[in-house]
């Protein structure tokens, strides 16, 4: 079993490509689409239209999505790397790695500051995405950087403690994109806990080519459906995945406080 990634740009969106990256060709970011958060779905004339093109966006988005579901579907994350100190508290991913996303909402940030403004609710299932070139992924430890997108350092951001980056130079530390980043807590055992800023993935091109009038380029991300932080122990790099047991309690609570309502 598979992904079939043919005709299926939203795949290349969604960095869930069993594809070499680095082989990919990065289209320039084009912004003279009329789309963006000041437009409402919904009213009459152009914003009438805009509503129905985020319609079919959110309609075809999840046909594409479902289409791309193999019988892997269902498993989840598997996140736990070694990594090559390349110094000056960088270090690149060494192992291959699967992050399972939440399928439900798809988020936007026009300002450029790593926080969305806006949000496409999607109703997909969860799915998951293989990286088969981890040596392109570059984690970047300090507390005076912040994220980058598409070539850029994004100067709206916060600075976080650290991030994960997609550099078209495997072992180097030439960011491209970020995909993730967050603050950082030492846990005092030679260990420390990343937390990702949302608990969100931010593909490394953007949004793609589109019929919908969303810019392409813009930056989007998608949430992980079954985790929201890493442990790193200085050469390690594993994803914190709840036990079965504690996503059952968590589920049994949120299913007793809708009963309460």
């Amino acid at each position: 079993a598979g992904y079939n990634y043919t005709n299926m740009p939203l795949q290349n969106y969604l960095n869930r490509t069993t594809i070499n990256r680095s082989n990919i060709g990065i289209r320039p970011v084009r912004m003279d689409s009329g789309f963006g958060p000041r437009h409402r779905m919904g009213g009459s004339g152009e914003e009438e239209e805009r509503g129905e093109d985020m319609l079919n966006v959110r309609a075809t988005i999840t046909l594409v999505a479902c289409a791309a579901v193999s019988s892997t579907a269902l498993a989840g994350t598997s996140f736990n790397t070694t990594t090559n100190d390349l110094g000056m508290g960088a270090y690149q991913l060494v192992d291959q790695f699967d992050l399972l996303f939440a399928g439900d909402t798809l988020y936007f940030d026009y300002n450029l500051d790593n926080v969305p403004d806006s949000s496409v609710p999607l109703g997909q299932p969860d799915y998951l995405g293989t990286y088969v070139d981890p040596e392109h992924y570059t984690l970047v430890m300090g507390t005076d950087h912040k994220p980058w997108f598409m070539g850029s350092e994004l100067g709206a951001a916060a600075s976080v403690d650290w991030s994960l980056s997609y550099t078209h130079d495997p072992g180097t530390t030439f960011l491209y994109s970020t995909i993730m980043s967050g603050s950082m807590t030492d846990n005092g055992d030679g260990t420390w806990t990343l937390d990702i800023a949302l608990g969100l993935e931010w593909p490394v091109s953007g949004m793609p080519e589109n019929a919908f009038g969303i810019p392409e380029g813009t930056h989007t991300a998608i949430a992980m459906a079954d985790f929201n932080s890493f442990t790193w122990d200085g050469s390690t790099l594993a994803a914190n995945i709840p036990a079965p047991a504690a996503w059952a309690l968590l589920l049994t609570g949120m299913i007793g406080t809708r009963r309460r309502r």
